[in-house]
């Protein structure tokens, strides 16, 4: 059966759409990104932090978004010719503009109607992945480990699968156990990529060659590193509601850095550092460890995750032959497989939740 999976970031820098025919193949057949269209992704971005007249523009952008996916969907599929009635379902993941699952009233919100995508298309659309297993007692994220699991387990090797998108998470595959655990590392490009935008106007550092520019700022990053998140034992999930640009404007506050790139390196630093000191902690005996997600890209970072593992092979996924800008989307037609068969689509021990659920809404076409 064909499904197709739409994943849109915390990085807000692009809709990824993948094919799976599945059970038969895990890994995708055909991979795609779509970039926003400017004033959408303004909208987006602005919605991930509180404002003015709040539930009128998210009802305007969720309405917006899954036109915006139905129509890539649709030019996807054309562009590999394959009818619409030939696919079996599309899971979306949707735009994530609140993740608070440890609040008295425990929510995530991922925006991109699921009604309109299954009226413009005319395919079921599984949706709303995260609810359920909020619903019962869990984060809600990470989600992809147990595709990771399904795609990337190597019964001889211990391995680390670690996906850099606005936030750095990691699944941790041992040989020695059959369950994936997972979770949020904290930052992976948001506070970098809100930065360069705040300073530069660009949407991104390309390869990170203005990280690489500067120097790292040791009070700011001891400053960054103090952050209690970090001390959290997992089950544990964070976004871009804590990690932002106001989050790191405050921690300048009453630190004198003089030079803009300095900044940037320090903060390829903290995601480095983080990532590393989970991977240790949780992880020790791995020695492969397979990056996915746009991060992957930023050959600053990727250098600096190497030095501080020095006994482990950090390599994008493409080294595996799976396209890295993919995977999160492979993993919601994966999902979207799995709700169709009534299989569950969590993790209890990478989300926390009481027991395995089936994940996602079904939205009929």
């Amino acid at each position: 059966m064909l499904f197709v999976g739409v994943m849109t970031g915390t990085s807000v820098d692009g809709l990824d759409l993948a094919l799976v025919d599945l059970p038969n193949n895990l890994s995708p057949q055909a991979t795609s990104t779509t970039s926003f269209p400017p004033r959408l992704r303004e909208r987006l971005i602005a919605l991930t932090s509180p404002g003015r007249d709040e539930v009128t523009r998210m009802g305007a952008a969720h309405v917006q978004l899954g036109d915006f996916i139905a129509s890539a969907c649709l030019d996807f599929l054309a562009q590999h010719n394959i009818n619409a009635s030939k696919v079996r379902a599309i899971g979306s993941h949707g735009q994530t503009i609140r993740h608070h699952p440890n609040s008295n009233y425990p929510h995530s919100v991922q925006i991109g109607s699921g009604h309109v995508i299954a009226e413009r298309t005319g395919i079921d659309v599984v949706a709303d992945f995260r609810s359920r297993d909020i619903a019962a007692g869990g984060q809600g994220a990470p989600l992809v480990p147990r595709y990771h699991d399904a795609l990337f387990r190597d019964r001889s090797l211990s391995r680390v699968v670690l996906n850099v998108g606005g936030i750095a998470n990691v699944s941790i595959l041992d040989p020695k156990n059959s369950a994936s655990r997972g979770f949020d590392t904290g930052p992976g490009n948001a506070l970098l990529d809100a930065w360069v935008q705040a300073c530069r106007g660009e949407p991104y550092d390309l390869g990170g060659a203005w990280a690489r520019s500067g120097k790292v700022h040791e009070p700011l990053l001891k400053q960054l590193l103090s952050d209690l998140y970090y001390e959290k034992t997992p089950p544990k999930s964070t976004g871009k509601e804590h990690f932002n640009l106001g989050y790191l404007q405050k921690s300048l506050t009453n630190i004198d850095v003089n030079d803009q790139a300095d900044v940037q390196a320090t903060l390829v630093e903290l995601t480095a550092k983080t990532i590393t000191s989970a991977i240790d902690q949780h992880a020790a005996a791995s020695t492969d460890v397979v990056v996915c997600g746009g991060g992957r890209l930023n050959d600053y970072l990727m250098a600096r995750l190497q030095s501080l593992n020095s006994a482990r092979a950090i390599r994008p996924s493409e080294a595996l032959n799976i396209d890295g800008d993919a995977i999160e989307a492979a993993a919601f037609a994966y999902l979207a497989w799995q709700f169709v068969e009534r299989l569950p689509g969590n993790e209890p021990a990478v989300t926390g939740a009481d027991g395995l659920r089936v994940l996602g809404s079904l939205y009929p076409a």
